[in-house]
């Protein structure tokens, strides 16, 4: 049986992995995590990195987020499998995990916003954030 803590380790690498594949961090985070899945054995490095060019063409689709929760459980999954198999790969995986930028919130992934004015109207929104509105009296001379 694993540890809870490794398996909370799997899990925030495993949302950590899928975070980083939709940035610019990817090339380097792919060559690192094929690498540690591999454990020197060039196959099995090549077949990570299979499964890593999968990952981030999922992650890449628009639209996708039941998708992305099944690639975050597999990689969650086999991040697991890993630590069990080799639990002297905990601190390597800590280690990737902290170069890492940290993962986005889930319930963030997905923001719709649809803004209209008619007229004479005014639409201001922010997708993230604050927004400060100073309105101010049309000019005499604008009617």
């Amino acid at each position: 049986m694993i540890p809870e803590w490794l398996t909370t380790l799997a899990a925030a690498g495993s949302a950590a992995l899928v975070n980083a594949a939709s940035t610019d961090v990817w090339q380097a985070a792919r060559e690192r995590f094929a690498r540690l899945l591999g454990r020197g054995d060039p196959d099995s490095t090549e077949a990570a990195t299979r499964r890593l060019d999968d990952l981030r063409r999922v992650v890449q689709e628009p639209g996708n987020e039941r998708e992305l929760a099944e690639v975050r459980r597999a990689w969650r999954l086999r991040l697991q499998d890993l630590l069990e198999e080799n639990p002297d790969a905990a601190g390597e995986l800590r280690s990737a995990i902290a170069e890492l930028p940290p993962p986005r919130p889930v319930s963030a992934a997905v923001i719709r916003q649809d803004n209209r004015a008619y007229d004479h109207g005014t639409v201001n929104a922010v997708g993230n954030g604050d927004l400060t509105v100073h309105p101010t009296r049309p000019a005499a001379s604008d009617g």
